[in-house]
C-alpha cells in the first residue's frame, strides 16, 4: 500500500478542520500520514488537531502566511513518502480522492502531478457549482498550450494536487529565498517544465466557501476604481518569478523557455517590453484581460 504524505497549513481553523482531517484519514486503500504546520493559531485549532492521536504530525510555529507555511512543509526533507498531496484546513475529501490520483500517477513515468476538478460548496457543504467547467463557468478547465501560457495563467488549485516522488525530488532540489507565488502555482510550473500534469475533470472533493477563506473559489465583481487601483499598486510578480526560476533551474530548463524567461527577467528594459508586447503568446482569454496584461508590461508591473 502506497504511503501518501498530506501537507496542510492550519490557521484559526477550529470551525472545519476536524471534518477535513477525518475525511483525509478515511481515504480508501492508501497509507496516509498528515503533516500540519500550524501558522500561529490563536483559537482551538491545535487542541482539535491533538485529538487525532495517530497518523497526524503537527508543527507549532509562528505566523508567516500561507505560502511560506506550505513552503516549510514542502522543503522539510524529513517528510518522506511515495506521493505527496496538499490540503486546505476546511474542505472535505471524497474517500476515493487519493486512490484516484495514485491510479493516474502510476502510469506516469518521471516527474508527475495530478490535479482535479472539485465541488464548490457553501459553509454547510451545499453544492454551488463545479470549480472548473465549460463556457459560462468562472474558471475554464486548466489547459495550457505551452510554457508561456502556463507561466502566465497557471490555475491548478493546491487542494487537488498530488505529486509523485520524482516531482517532489525536483521541487526540493532548489528552495527560493522567498516564495514569490502561492505553493500550488510554484509546484505546478516546475512540474510543467520538467514532467507531466494529469488533469481529472471529475470532482473528488468539496471546496468549502465561507467568510474566513484564505483563497476563494467564487469570483466577485469589482468596481472600475478597484480594478484600476489594483493595477497601479501591483507588484511585478512575473519578473520576480522569472528571476527565481532562472536562478534555481537554468541548467535544466528548455532553451527556448529559458530565453523567454531572460526576457521577462530583464524588465523594465524597453527592449524586453517591446518583445513581450509583440509576443503573440503573451495574451489572456479576453481582449480586456490581454490589454491589462500589456498595460502591466508598459507600467513595469509585469
Amino acid at each position: 500500500m502506497y504511503k501518501v504524505a498530506v501537507l496542510m497549513s492550519s490557521y484559526n481553523g477550529e470551525d472545519y478542520i476536524f471534518q477535513q482531517i477525518d475525511s483525509i484519514l478515511n481515504q480508501r486503500d492508501v497509507n496516509v500520514q498528515i503533516y500540519i504546520r500550524d501558522d500561529g493559531s490563536t483559537d482551538r485549532t491545535l487542541r482539535i488537531i491533538e485529538r487525532f492521536k495517530e497518523n497526524v504530525t503537527v508543527f507549532r510555529d509562528e505566523n508567516v502566511g500561507l505560502k511560506n507555511s506550505f513552503g516549510s512543509l514542502i522543503w522539510d526533507k524529513s517528510i518522506k513518502a511515495d506521493f505527496y498531496a496538499f490540503s486546505d484546513q476546511d474542505d472535505v475529501w471524497d474517500e476515493d480522492k487519493l486512490l484516484t490520483a495514485l491510479a493516474a500517477l502510476s502510469e506516469c513515468d518521471g516527474v508527475g502531478m495530478y490535479a482535479s476538478n472539485q465541488r464548490v460548496v457553501d459553509a454547510n457543504l451545499n453544492f454551488i457549482k463545479p470549480l472548473y467547467g465549460e463556457k459560462g463557468n468562472d474558471l475554464p478547465f486548466p489547459e495550457y498550450k505551452n510554457f508561456k501560457d502556463c507561466f502566465l495563467h497557471c490555475n491548478y488549485f493546491g487542494n487537488t494536487l498530488v505529486l509523485n516522488e520524482n516531482a517532489m525530488e525536483v521541487i526540493r532540489s532548489y528552495r527560493p529565498s522567498n516564495m514569490i507565488v502561492q505553493h500550488d502555482t510554484w509546484v505546478s510550473i516546475i512540474v510543467y517544465m520538467f514532467g507531466n500534469i494529469i488533469f481529472d475533470s471529475t470532482m473528488h472533493s468539496s471546496y468549502r466557501q465561507h467568510r474566513k477563506n484564505a483563497v476563494g473559489g467564487l469570483v466577485e465583481s469589482s468596481s472600475v476604481f478597484k480594478k484600476f487601483n489594483t493595477l497601479v499598486n501591483k507588484q511585478p510578480i512575473y519578473t520576480e518569478l522569472a528571476n527565481v526560476l532562472i536562478k534555481g533551474y537554468q541548467k535544466q530548463i528548455n532553451l527556448d523557455d529559458l530565453k523567454w524567461l531572460h526576457v521577462v527577467a530583464s524588465l523594465p528594459q524597453w527592449t524586453a517590453k517591446f518583445q513581450l508586447l509583440f509576443d503573440k503568446n503573451v495574451k489572456d482569454k479576453s481582449i480586456y484581460k490581454t490589454i491589462v496584461l500589456k498595460a502591466l508590461i508598459i507600467l513595469s508591473k509585469f
